[in-house]
């Protein structure tokens, strides 16, 4: 190789953006360079090092390639296969079993992780075959990636055959059959594994921690984090999490002070545990900390964030956070984007719900429900039908929830065809099965309409009377003032076990606003012989900066 060919290989590899790859190509292309296999293999290789274009870029470089060495295809399989569109690699394999290429070991690990991203197991099955064709499938690389594919398509015990027939184990392969069986559920198969291990290292520990925090077992994890004799930040947070999930927050909040380190995982792991432990304030003040500290959050915590500022109705610490991803170039992708949807609905912000929803793209299904739902709790019932039919001319498919936002809206707007057309079309358009929040919806679309009647008919035709559909009928006894119906429910929920002061106070009021006095005290006097009470009713809201939470009559202030 000349010493001009040798430098623009070693141009290559200091190359930083496709137009300078541009530039080298048509340099190698002029001094006849890439008559070379291995200039080639070198070009195409660089021109992987950028994503999507650089992909496509070196499909054609390959194209143009009389004889691609095996090295060549396999370059190019790995990086389809870590690409967001895994199934081409497998298109692309078959082109180069056409091309009459040779796969050898390191085909198969790239293909069989695209096959495990995929939960493609037909295509796994294939690829497992091919490999044991070509001598390849008893190569580490090859048995870890098959124990992790069969792991992914729910099949962990062709995993486990796979592990014992193989004739050389190294740690990750251990370490894949525990993973797969904790992903499973399957956690005294793992913990059998883990305990055969004949050494055991920090991934294998932290798997078993993560299985156990993940079933609920919170004192086998710390067991096992207490008897591990070494920790990584990520063992911490795996704890906290786990913590978190089980409303331990005195717990979470420890760990996360006993820290010998911390990343943006662990702040978003407190964080997260704080907001979904109804302590929203705490979530947002321990921001704050992370913000003077100067670390960046990631996009876990920025969910997190949000979801308190909505259980708090604090809209100007929203916004704050809505500043924050803007000034810091953080991508509003589709879940940031439905976060922040749902928390300026959640505030009553509906304009700034919609401009976000205008700007975001791409939108899914997720997004486009949580605009309806925010126009639904709004009282905007006919702008989020007409969202509802622009979804669907659009193809975007509604789900469970999408139904469960629209009749909302019904009910808000007190639209009764509409909610029957869209509950019907609930099974026979979208092939989706009603559930017990789509019937509470139609139970209240029709109570608020006064189609009491209707209402209970409704009810009576589910397989199982449900609770929460009698106390939604009830409520619109209390609304049309209809004491024999409210006393009727009543009598249901006492023989489903709900047997609380609400319902009784309730039915006192009906009473009441029908003139009947002595039913009334009769009631009243029925809450104190059984020693019921009321749950006091709660809200939160922003005033000026400062959140106002409302428990009963009590209202405490916090800025």
């Amino acid at each position: 190789m000349s010493t001009s060919a040798a430098s623009c290989l070693l141009f290559l590899q200091s190359c930083s953006s496709i137009r300078q790859l541009l530039q080298i190509h048509a340099h190698m292309l002029r001094r006849r360079f890439l008559d070379d296999p291995f200039a080639t293999t070198e070009l195409l290789r660089s021109s992987l090092a950028f994503p999507f274009a650089g992909t496509l870029y070196a499909r054609k470089l390959l194209a143009q390639i009389p004889h691609p060495t095996t090295f060549a295809w396999n370059s190019l399989l790995a990086a389809l296969a870590a690409s967001p569109s895994p199934a081409s690699s497998l298109s692309f394999f078959r082109c180069m079993l056409s091309s009459g290429a040779i796969p050898n070991a390191h085909t198969f690990p790239p293909l069989v992780k695209a096959c495990a991203r995929l939960s493609d197991l037909t295509a796994g099955d294939q690829l497992h075959g091919l490999m044991i064709k070509c001598a390849a499938e008893h190569d580490v690389y090859c048995t870890n990636g098959l124990i992790h594919m069969y792991s992914a398509c729910r099949m962990v015990d062709l995993g486990r055959r796979v592990f014992d027939t193989c004739t050389e184990h190294d740690a990750a392969s251990w370490n894949c059959l525990i993973s797969g069986y904790v992903n499973c559920g399957l956690l005294d198969h793992a913990r059998v594994v883990f305990d055969d291990m004949p050494q055991r290292g920090i991934i294998s520990w932290n798997a078993m921690i993560h299985g156990y925090a993940k079933s609920g077992d919170i004192t086998s994890a710390r067991q096992l984090f207490d008897e591990m004799p070494e920790r990584n930040v990520d063992s911490w947070n795996t704890l906290i999490s786990a913590y978190g999930r089980c409303r331990r927050l005195d717990m979470s909040q420890k760990l996360f002070d006993e820290m010998p380190s911390r990343n943006a995982v662990s702040w978003s792991a407190m964080i997260t545990a704080y907001a979904q432990g109804d302590c929203p304030a705490e979530a947002l003040a321990l921001f704050e900390r992370m913000r003077r500290l100067d670390v960046m959050p990631n996009c876990a915590t920025i969910v997190s964030l949000l979801s308190a500022c909505s259980q708090m109705g604090a809209l100007e610490q929203g916004r704050l956070i809505h500043s924050y991803i803007a000034r810091n170039k953080m991508n509003v992708d589709s879940i940031i984007g439905t976060t922040l949807i749902d928390m300026y609905a959640k505030c009553g912000c509906v304009d700034s719900a919609v401009e976000v929803f205008d700007a975001l793209v791409p939108k899914d299904v997720f997004s486009w429900t949580a605009m309806i739902g925010g126009f639904a709790v709004n009282g905007y019932a006919a702008q989020a039908l007409e969202l509802f039919d622009q979804m669907e001319m659009e193809g975007v498919k509604p789900n469970e929830v999408t139904f469960v936002a629209v009749l909302c809206a019904c009910s808000h707007g007190g639209l009764v065809e509409q909610a029957r057309y869209l509950f019907d079309s609930m099974r026979m358009v979208h092939g989706l099965k009603p559930q017990i929040e789509h019937y509470a919806c139609m139970v209240d679309v029709l109570g608020r309409a006064g189609l009491l009647e209707e209402a209970i008919s409704l009810v009576q035709s589910m397989p199982h009377y449900k609770a929460v559909l009698w106390e939604a009928l009830f409520g619109a006894c209390l609304i049309h003032g209809n004491a024999e119906m409210g006393q009727h429910i009543v009598d249901r929920l006492i023989e489903l076990g709900l047997d609380d002061g609400g319902v009784y106070v309730l039915l006192a009021n009906i009473y009441a606003m029908n003139g009947m006095w002595n039913d009334a005290i009769r009631t009243r006097m029925k809450i104190k012989s059984k020693g019921l009470s009321k749950i006091p009713a709660y809200s939160s809201f922003e005033v000026e900066g400062f959140s106002m939470n409302s428990v009963g009559n009590q209202i405490s202030m916090q800025r």
